[in-house]
This record gives C-alpha cells, sequence and structure tokens, in this order.
C-alpha cells in the first residue's frame, strides 16, 4: 500500500492556518468535494466528533484525522502541509505542520489499519518529513507524495 492510493491531486495542498479549527476546515473542505463523499456535512461532523474524543496528533508534528462513516462510499484522504505548525494537541506537544486526514467507509476496517500503518512508517521517516515540509507548493507536494511513496 502506498500513502498516494486514496489521495487526488485536489486534495493535496500547501496552506496557511493559525488555529487546529482553521487547518481543519480548509483540510475537510479539500476532502468533502471528493467523489467519495457522499453527504460532506455528514463527513464533517463525523471528523469534529472524532477529534473531540481523542486528538489525532500522533506525534513528530503530524495530525491524523480520520473517520470510518456511511458518508464515505469510498477510501479517500486528503494531505496538507501547513506553512507554519499549530497547536494541535499532540501526544508529544509539537506543533503540527502535515495533516493527513482520512476517510474510510464503514466495515472496511483492515483496509483502513493497512492506510494508517503506511502513512505512520513514512511519517516515522525524517528526510520523508523534511522533504514534505520543503515543499512550496501542492504541485511539488503531489511530485512528493507519488515520488517518495515507498521513502
Amino acid at each position: 500500500m502506498h500513502l498516494h492510493e486514496y489521495l487526488a491531486r485536489d486534495c493535496v495542498a500547501v496552506l496557511e492556518a493559525g488555529s487546529k479549527t482553521e487547518a481543519f476546515e480548509k483540510v475537510i473542505g479539500l476532502l468533502a468535494t471528493h467523489p467519495a463523499i457522499s453527504d460532506p456535512a455528514l463527513f464533517a461532523d463525523a471528523i469534529w466528533q472524532r477529534e473531540e474524543s481523542l486528538s489525532t496528533g500522533i506525534g513528530l508534528g503530524i495530525g491524523a484525522p480520520h473517520v470510518r462513516c456511511k458518508s464515505v462510499r469510498n477510501p479517500a484522504a486528503a494531505l496538507a502541509v501547513l506553512r507554519q505548525g499549530i497547536d494541535y494537541g499532540s501526544i508529544d506537544g509539537i506543533p503540527v505542520r502535515v495533516i493527513l486526514m482520512i476517510a474510510m467507509p464503514e466495515g472496511r476496517h483492515k483496509e483502513y489499519l493497512q492506510y494508517l500503518a503506511t502513512a505512520c512508517r513514512l511519517f516515522q521517516k525524517a528526510a520523508f518529513r523534511e522533504r514534505l515540509l520543503a515543499c512550496p507548493n501542492a504541485d511539488a507536494l503531489w511530485t512528493e507524495i507519488r515520488s517518495g511513496a515507498d521513502a
């Protein structure tokens, strides 16, 4: 499995965001327009509810908000690099600069865990994180994700 498997070019961005709320709104906006999302409002509500139950800040400057819900037809994801780190409530307290938002249909637990594990393995590699953070725009980020999928 590769990081880019559930990403579409339109769901990859380099963003300005001053807060977790602003970052979430922007990344939800990217993913809510994906054809895999049948009900954007329900999807957004599910993402917020999941985050309110427990922060998805997994450490190393990475946020991985994720949800399995009935408004998702097929697996989809959005990836954003933030120009500046935001307070995210992460387990290690490091400001988040990379957000990978994952949308998965209900009942796809194994596939969901495999994708999350793939992402976590990549994000543990400092060189991969540094290359993502160095991307000046969405085109460069998309190229890096596609070429660095097995980094």
